[in-house]
């Protein structure tokens, strides 16, 4: 009973489900300091607070004609009935006209959504240069433990910012609203504000351990990769 039940909880998991987050991320990460870098050539500054955020937001709306099938496709495999064929499953999301149409066509939730990777990355990065820079300049990343509880609370705050379009997109995509604007208005009409943010909790929650894990690994690397090559370059 304990492996049926296991085994339930993390459909989908393998291969698709790794696969779609593995991806999205690391095409993020790419396509944001692509972007970041193209802006110094363009300002020959470092961009703003504002800029970054933009930076970050651009950046997630390039990763979502890629990223959007899988996800289309992960959220069915985790909701099929039992039995259900996976392979045929994965050929519809991901090879056939009707599937890829329809999953970019609930890509556009992304033009508000993504928003939040971009306030997140744009706070990790505004509040870093400030630690850095009080510490006298001289460190190029952060300790591993503060990059953890910086990039858990940017997440956070980021998380709060979208989270009820995050809700409107949830029931649009149970069938239970047209769109995400039609969910997030019924949700007003009929049970008030604070509706709004049911289940933030377990979102935030979820999303700050993710990112918090993401962030501090990414100042280790980018420590371990610079030692390296600093005495290369000596």
């Amino acid at each position: 009973m304990e492996s049926v039940l296991g085994t339930r909880l993390y459909r989908g998991l393998l291969p698709f489900s790794a696969l779609e987050a593995t991806e999205q991320k690391a095409l993020y990460v790419l396509n944001y300091m692509a972007v970041k870098s193209l802006h110094r050539r363009l300002r020959g500054c470092e961009p703003g607070l504002l800029a970054t955020v933009f930076c970050g937001y651009l950046s997630d709306l390039l990763c979502v004609p890629t990223s959007i099938p899988m996800e289309a496709c992960v959220t069915q495999l985790q909701t099929a009935p039992k039995g259900a064929d996976r392979k045929e499953i994965v050929r519809q999301a991901l090879l056939t006209r009707q599937g890829l149409m329809s999953a970019w066509a609930s890509g556009k939730a992304y033009f508000v959504l993504s928003l939040k990777p971009g306030v997140e990355f744009a706070l990790f990065d505004w509040v870093k240069a400030m630690i850095l820079q009080a510490q006298g300049g001289q460190a190029k990343e952060l300790r591993s433990i503060t990059a953890f509880f910086l990039g858990a609370v940017a997440r956070g705050i980021a998380t709060c910012l979208v989270y009820p379009y995050v809700r409107g997109k949830a029931l649009m995509q149970a069938k239970l609203a047209s769109s995400p604007t039609e969910a997030l208005r019924k949700i007003l009409e009929k049970e008030g504000f604070p509706a709004l943010y049911r289940g933030l909790s377990m979102e935030i929650m979820r999303g700050m351990t993710q990112s918090a894990v993401m962030f501090a690994v990414m100042e280790r690397l980018r420590a371990s990769v610079r030692a390296k090559l600093l005495p290369l370059s000596g």
